[in-house]
């Protein structure tokens, strides 16, 4: 038996070589511009659109506060001679502070050395002079006997506001002891404040 002629169907396909002719950049660009494209550029629209719609919602809210601010200038610059006072009072006390911090509290340092003087001394003269950091006391006083003025020099030590005091001279004068202190204090308040 013969065998029947059929002849086998083959396809030859030639990949480098295309069949027919390529598209030209001009037109693959104007089937993408309507194929793709067009959504692209319906949504930049939209949002120029939703751009403009929204800045005249924009504008209208900057009015309305304008508004509401000027509505409330009035009202702000009632208070103006309130804050003059205000301003003056801050200043008043601001002064007092740096002067009180400045100065040394003088009334404590007298109080000091009059709660440490025994009843049988006598302060002739008291000279206070103010440097960086302490107030240098110089006190020239008399003494009724030996014990007042020991009592005196330790009663100056044992206080801890005073520091380095010395006794620089002694001498005796018709039965009364002449003697001369130095002595220091800081010029900190302790525990102090407006």
């Amino acid at each position: 038996m013969p065998k029947p002629n059929n002849p086998k169907l083959a396809i030859h396909l030639d990949l480098l070589n295309p069949q027919s002719n390529p598209e030209k950049l001009p037109v693959k660009l104007i089937r993408w511009l309507l194929s793709t494209g067009r959504y692209i550029f319906v949504f930049v629209e939209a949002l120029v659109l939703i751009a403009f719609i929204s800045r005249f919602k924009l504008d209208a809210d900057l009015a309305a506060k304008k508004e509401a601010i000027e509505q409330q200038i009035p009202y702000i610059e009632s208070f103006k001679s309130y804050e003059l006072l205000i301003r003056s009072a801050q200043l008043k006390l601001s002064t007092i502070d740096g002067f009180k911090s400045n100065n040394p509290d003088y009334p404590l340092i007298l109080k000091k050395i009059a709660d440490q003087t025994p009843a049988g001394v006598k302060l002739v003269s008291l000279n206070l002079s103010k440097g960086v950091d302490k107030i240098t006391i110089q006190m020239n006083a008399q003494a009724q006997n030996n014990q007042d003025l020991t009592q005196f020099i330790a009663g100056l030590k044992s206080d801890g506001f005073f520091s380095d005091v010395n006794l620089s001279s002694v001498g005796l004068e018709q039965g009364v002891i002449r003697f001369n202190v130095t002595s220091s204090a800081s010029t900190k308040e302790r525990g102090k404040s407006l």
